[in-house]
């Protein structure tokens, strides 16, 4: 099973892990799924680093869930926490990964700049 972890602290961020490759799956995302379902994190791998294409939108979206923006290296540059039907989100830097969690995952402290891996 994979996890997902702070690289520099070893925090454990969430112990299940699906990854988004496909144009499909990046996709759908979260798109329909119920909460009761979603007790993992979902990694969107993106073809190139850049904001637009890093931009996500929670249309059809069911429940808020926390976000990761990271960078190719691994390295968080952006965070938020984004509720059902908000329109769009651009990070603030360019992301390679963006990591869809459960909302409340992520601490209230500083993540910016954290590197992150998963195993």
């Amino acid at each position: 099973m994979t996890s997902i972890f702070t690289k520099k602290k070893n925090e454990l961020i969430l112990n299940r892990v699906k990854h988004a490759r496909t144009f499909t799956e990046r996709f759908l995302g979260l798109m329909m799924v119920s909460p009761r379902e979603h007790d993992y994190a979902l990694v969107f791998h993106m073809h190139d680093e850049s904001k637009i294409g890093a931009s996500i939108h929670m249309l059809f979206m069911k429940m808020p869930i926390d976000v990761l923006f990271l960078d190719a290296q691994k390295k968080i540059v952006d965070f938020t926490t984004l509720k059902p039907w908000a329109i769009n989100y651009t990070p603030v830097r360019a992301a390679k990964y963006v990591i869809e969690l459960p909302a409340g995952t992520l601490p209230p402290s500083t993540l910016t700049g954290l590197r992150v891996q998963w195993k």
